[in-house]
C-alpha cells in the first residue's frame, strides 16, 4: 500500500470528470445522471471523447484510454466517475501509464461493474476505489442507497459496516485487504499479465444476468487460475438475474455458491446489498476489512498507512 494519503471527502463544487472507458453512454441516463450530481452541489465535466461511440465501444481504445488517464491525471479534476459500464476497461489496461498507476490514490475513482478491471489493477498498485453506481444509475434512486452514496462522497474516511441479507455458506472470520468485484470480469482476467492477486484479500463477488451453470464455470475459471489463493475471506454480492434457463435441468444459485464456498475453505457470506441489484451500497475496494460469519457483516476503514 502507498504511503500517500487518501483524498478528502468531496467538498461543493468539486469538478467530477466522467468517463466512458467501456461501453458507449446512454444520453438520457447519463443527462439524469449529472443532473443528479449537480443537484448534489458538484460540477461534472464531462471527459472529451464521452459521446464517442464505435460500435459496442464509447470510441476506440486510444480515446477512451486518453479519457481516463487526462481524468486522473488533470489536478483540475476532483474526481473520476464512470458513466456506465458494458465492455471494454480491460482493453486499456496495457495503456496506462506505469507513473500514474504506482503513484498511489491520486483521487477518488467511482463506479462498478466494466470498471472492475481497471479497479483492480489499480487496487493491487496501493489505490483505493469506490465499487459504486455508475452516473448512469444516478437518475435512478431504486439503484442506490442514498445515504450511504453521500458518506461515500463526503466522509470516505469513516468505517462503515454492511450487513448482509443472505445465508453464511462457510461460518468463520477474516480480515484482510477488500478487493474484487462483477465475476465475469475477473474471470475475463484469468491467465493474462493483468490477473489480480487477491493473496491477503476478502475477495467481494457479484453478478448479473448470468445462468447457474454460466456462474459456476466462471467461479470455477478464478479457482483454477490460482485467482483465490491466499484469499482470507469471500463476501458474496447482488446475483441479479442469475436464475436458471426455462426448460433445462439445472442447480440452482446457491448450490453453486456453497459448492464455490466449500471448495475456496474459507469463511463465506452471501447476500450483501452491493452490486447491480436494487439499493445498492459503495464498497471501498483496497480499504481493509473484517467479514464475520457470525453477525454477517463486513466492516471496513481506511488503510493504516493512510490514517
Amino acid at each position: 500500500m502507498s504511503s500517500r494519503s487518501l483524498p478528502s471527502g468531496l467538498a461543493p463544487g468539486a469538478r467530477i470528470a466522467v468517463v466512458a472507458p467501456g461501453s458507449p453512454i446512454d444520453p438520457p441516463a447519463l443527462r439524469a445522471g449529472m443532473e443528479r450530481l449537480r443537484s448534489w452541489g458538484y460540477r461534472p465535466v464531462a471527459a472529451p471523447h464521452l459521446r464517442a461511440r464505435r460500435g459496442d465501444l464509447a470510441g476506440n481504445d486510444r480515446v477512451r484510454l486518453a479519457d481516463l488517464v487526462w481524468a486522473l491525471s488533470d489536478d483540475g479534476i476532483d474526481a473520476v466517475w464512470a458513466a456506465r459500464g458494458g465492455w471494454g476497461g480491460a482493453r486499456l489496461l496495457g495503456g496506462l501509464p506505469a507513473a500514474l498507476v504506482r503513484g498511489g490514490t491520486r483521487k477518488w475513482l467511482y463506479g462498478f461493474s466494466d470498471l472492475t478491471a481497471i479497479q483492480n489493477h489499480l487496487v493491487g498498485h496501493g489505490w483505493c476505489t469506490w465499487y459504486a453506481p455508475l452516473v448512469a444509475d444516478l437518475g435512478r434512486p431504486e439503484r442506490y442507497a442514498a445515504a450511504a452514496l453521500r458518506r461515500m462522497l463526503e466522509s470516505p474516511e469513516v468505517p462503515g459496516r454492511i450487513s448482509a441479507r443472505g445465508p453464511v455458506l462457510r461460518p468463520g472470520r477474516a480480515r484482510g485487504r477488500l478487493a474484487g468485484g462483477c465475476l465475469s470480469l475477473l474471470a475475463a482476467l484469468a491467465g493474462t499479465p493483468w490477473q489480480p492477486d487477491f493473496r491477503g484479500a476478502i475477495l467481494f463477488l457479484e453478478e448479473v444476468g448470468e445462468a447457474p451453470y454460466r456462474i459456476d464455470r466462471m467461479l470455477w475459471q478464478i479457482r483454477a487460475s490460482g485467482m483465490l489463493e491466499g484469499v482470507r475471506g469471500l463476501a458474496l454480492g447482488q446475483f441479479t438475474a442469475c436464475r436458471p434457463p426455462p426448460g433445462r435441468p439445472s442447480r440452482s444459485l446457491r448450490e453453486v455458491l456453497r459448492e464455490f464456498a466449500g471448495e475456496a475453505g474459507v469463511p463465506c457470506v452471501a447476500g450483501f446489498p452491493c452490486g447491480h441489484g436494487r439499493a445498492s451500497r459503495p464498497l471501498p475496494l483496497g480499504y481493509e476489512a473484517d467479514l464475520d460469519g457470525r453477525a454477517r457483516v463486513l466492516a471496513y476503514r481506511p488503510p493504516a498507512r493512510a490514517r
